[in-house]
């Protein structure tokens, strides 16, 4: 487990969509842009799925994923590696579904089915410039 870099806390601030990758029943990589990808606490991120059907899937069979944020305008991009739980209640799935709730009152949502909870594993830098490739976490 790695802890969640400061540059990747301001990253995840912005309030970027976030795109999702997982691996398929075939190898086959599948890649998703989520709209609800943020901080969980120090060492996870999250996304909520109201709709993820094959990424869903490829969770349960294969919980490895990595996901990127990128942030054009300040043109900083980063991956993180990790592994993904599927939570369906306790406290964490209430506080994500109490600001989707709040959202919903602007832009309609379907209900949450799972909060997908990521343990960060690593970091790394994606955007332009000679950093391009590092690990940061």
């Amino acid at each position: 487990m790695a802890r969640i870099p400061e540059e990747l806390r301001s990253l995840l601030a912005g309030g970027h969509n976030v795109w999702v990758a997982t691996v398929g029943p075939d190898g086959m990589p599948n890649i998703a842009i989520k709209g609800s990808g943020a901080l969980l606490d120090d060492e996870h991120l999250y996304f909520a799925d109201m709709f993820s059907r094959k990424t869903r899937a490829n969770l349960q069979r294969d919980p490895r994923v990595a996901v990127g944020i990128h942030d054009p305008e300040r043109r900083l991009a980063m991956q993180v590696k990790g592994t993904a739980e599927l939570i369906d209640h306790g406290e964490a799935f209430d506080r994500v579904n109490e600001k989707l709730h709040a959202l919903s009152s602007r832009v309609q949502l379907p209900p949450m089915k799972f909060l997908v909870k990521i343990t960060v594993e690593s970091v790394w830098d994606m955007g332009p410039g000679p950093h391009a490739g590092e690990q940061l976490a």
